[in-house]
């Protein structure tokens, strides 16, 4: 009947397994096709309103073409309809029609232009030929003159003063000679916010380019209309990247996956071609923007290993199901589990140990390039113009930390410089400076002093040094596998001041995360291993407008962080704290190993003795444990503490039972059965509060 028994759980159990692992690829799949359909997703809603808004454009300005070849208007006329059509069109800078030479009222040139934003008509014929082919602003006439309708080639407009693009359709005489154009301008920046109105994630980014590669719209400002995706191709050093924007200037579409490194994260970009221009789009997103934190992998993954070794059990106990255990076999039966059941706690706190922690994800992923700072700061800028708002004040900050050290469990002392770029126009309307909101609520918990000023063209570096004993609220439940991440906020020290702090990427030589940036080379903290250091956003909302009318600038602030992440050193914590632990086991089972009725026993006052001495040799361990990590929380190093507790009062137990007569589960081959389970029962308990703590 065991037997049958047996052949069924494990029949179960295999079944078991194979659907977790089943349903562990089919998950990986269905996250992998999610993201894929995600990112899609919102690159085609890009690509349909940048093809909405060219058809609106293009549509409107073939209706002026064929009205200007189809009617003989004065220039009031030609006046009136290029405002409504510009006004009908949001995204219309201005509208132009321009005459070839002699073509409208024997002038010898004609080009009325209406100018939206100034609700003004120019006549650009005052201002040069636009027919002269050798200059660089007439490319919008002389294209369409020379190749037919189409978007032509981003510049810089001398009227208008900003980069623009334009969409030229030809308009002809009765005879088929051309008489002049219409010109629908549009300026780069309208596509700038279009994209960053759109879902990106914290840091995801878009860009639109050319049918030539020239960039139209980028989250870096300097870029639109100076660069190229030929330029961006040569500097970009992931192949995959190169690759896609290859692809983009041979009109292809697709995506490609790729691991930032120095994000710590997987990305996908994908580019599509707008069929109406071929202008080229690009979107870039992370795995975390799209999907989140993915804390289901490792519980999955630790469901397999777990099944696994059940099944494992199952096969151990169908091998050696007899009636009769010889003692060795018992002991086999003994070692295998015992091993088994080591191989999970090792694996299950590998996993965590690899994992991230959620106490070191920030709000944003590492802002470590210009790119991702811009599309931050752009969206910033996106939802001050939502609010009616005047754009936040962008205030480069750098931090370089000379000393690092722990007073205790939650407070940090740093001392280090900070840097800061104003721009010399708003000195006097601002109160200058910085704040670390996180310092220890004590007298001279922070001290920061001005070191020096030296003015530019255009902005004040004023530099400081600091001193600091920062509280942080670091979680220890874990330990040792805790992931420390000493986050620093900056804050602007008047709210009403509209400071947006940026860092200073500009001043590192380098600003990737495991190059440590910002952070003094002879930094050393004993027992920790610092892996990282960057700067980040955290979006807050105060929940209280600080007496200020307007409470656009503390309602979800981007908050400037400078993260340092670190990870414990195990080997510390185990050497310190788990040898006694297990030197204590290791006697305790010796003890009761040791035990033969054939022999004269210990008395129960010496049982009692020997295991007193093992108790009081874990509890000052466990004091000061407790006195160096200061929490009210139980720690996982803890739960080894009080399951060795147990052993020994089980311990205890048994022996003194031994010595009684007629206990018959403990004469059976003098004590063999307790013997066996001592270490296994030991890794249950062990392995029950990991999975606890840790699933």
């Amino acid at each position: 009947m065991i037997k049958k028994t047996t052949y069924i759980v494990t029949s179960v159990l295999l079944a078991l397994l194979v659907y977790f692992i089943f349903s562990y690829l089919q998950y990986s799949q269905k996250r992998e096709d999610l993201a894929i359909t995600k990112g899609d997703k919102v690159t085609k809603a890009l690509k349909n309103d940048v093809a909405s808004i060219l058809e609106k454009v293009m549509v409107s300005g073939r209706e002026i073409a064929t009205i200007m070849e189809t009617q003989t208007l004065t220039s009031d006329a030609i006046n009136l309809l290029l405002k409504e059509r510009s006004i009908a069109i949001n995204e219309i800078l201005g509208i132009t029609v321009a005459f070839e030479p002699n073509q409208y009222n024997d002038q010898h040139l004609y080009a009325p232009y209406y100018d939206k934003k100034a609700d003004s008509i120019f006549q650009l014929e005052k201002f040069y030929d636009y027919t002269d082919a050798t200059l660089e602003t007439t490319t919008w006439y002389v294209k369409i003159r020379d190749g037919g309708e189409q978007w032509v080639e981003p510049y810089f407009g001398q009227v208008v003063q900003a980069l623009i693009t334009d969409y030229g359709i030809p308009f002809y005489n009765p005879d088929g000679s051309m008489k002049g154009m219409v010109s629908m301008t549009i300026s780069l920046k309208g596509f700038t916010e279009l994209i960053h109105s759109l879902s990106l994630g914290k840091t995801g980014f878009g860009f639109v380019t050319s049918k030539k590669g020239t960039v139209l719209a980028h989250p870096v400002s300097a870029y639109a209309g100076l660069k190229t995706l030929q330029q961006l191709q040569t500097e970009q050093i992931h192949p995959e990247l190169r690759k896609a924007y290859s692809n983009i200037l041979k009109g292809e579409t697709g995506f490609v996956s790729f691991n930032i490194e120095e994000k710590k994260q997987k990305t996908r970009f994908y580019y599509d071609i707008v069929p109406a221009s071929q202008w080229g789009i690009g979107v870039l997103f992370f795995d975390d923007d799209l999907l989140g934190a993915d804390r289901e992998t490792k519980q999955r993954l630790i469901q397999i290993a777990i099944t696994g070794s059940l099944v494992l059990f199952c096969f151990l106990g169908l091998y050696f199901n007899r009636d009769y255990l010889s003692t060795q076999e018992v002991w086999i039966l003994s070692l295998f589990g015992s091993f088994i059941l080591l191989a999970n706690v090792f694996y299950i706190g590998y996993l965590e140990h690899i994992s991230k922690d959620h106490n070191t994800i920030t709000e944003s992923p590492p802002v470590i390039d210009n790119t991702t700072l811009s599309s931050i700061i752009n969206a910033e800028n996106l939802k001050a113009k939502k609010n009616n708002a005047a754009n936040p004040i962008v205030i480069p900050t750098g931090v370089y930390i000379d000393e690092l050290g722990f007073m205790d469990s939650y407070n940090v002392n740093i001392s280090g410089s900070v840097w800061q770029k104003y721009p010399k126009t708003i000195l006097d309307d601002i109160t200058v400076g910085f704040q670390f909101p996180q310092a220890s609520p004590f007298a001279e918990s922070v001290y920061i002093e001005e070191i020096f000023r030296e003015e530019t063209n255009k902005h004040v570096l004023i530099s400081y040094n600091f001193r600091l004993t920062a509280k942080l609220n670091f979680v220890y439940r874990k330990y040792p596998f805790d992931k420390r991440n000493l986050n620093l906020e900056i804050r602007p020290l008047n709210h009403n001041d509209n400071l947006f702090f940026t860092p200073d990427l500009d001043s590192y030589k380098v600003t990737n995360p495991s190059q440590k940036s910002g952070l003094s080379s002879n930094i050393s903290l004993s027992g920790n291993r610092i892996l990282e250091s960057y700067f980040s956003y955290q979006y807050l909302d105060y929940g209280t407008t600080f007496g200020l009318k307007n409470n656009t600038h503390v309602s979800k602030v981007p908050e400037l962080y400078f993260n340092i992440n670190m990870k414990r050193v195990l080997i510390n914590a185990f050497v310190t704290y788990l040898i006694p632990i297990f030197v204590t086991l290791i006697m305790m089972f010796i003890m009761v190993y040791a035990s033969n009725k054939s022999h004269e026993l210990i008395s129960d006052s010496g049982i009692v003795q020997g295991m007193t001495a093992f108790f009081f040799v874990l509890v000052f361990s466990h004091i000061d444990l407790r006195k160096n990590i200061e929490t009210t929380e139980l720690i996982y190093m803890e739960y080894f503490y009080f399951i060795t507790y147990i052993m020994i009062v089980l311990s205890t137990h048994n022996l003194i039972m031994y010595t009684r007569p007629n206990t018959s589960i403990f004469d059976y081959k003098n004590n063999l059965v307790v013997k066996a389970i001592f270490w296994p029962t030991f890794l249950i308990l062990v392995l029950t509060v990991s999975l606890f703590l840790f699933y």
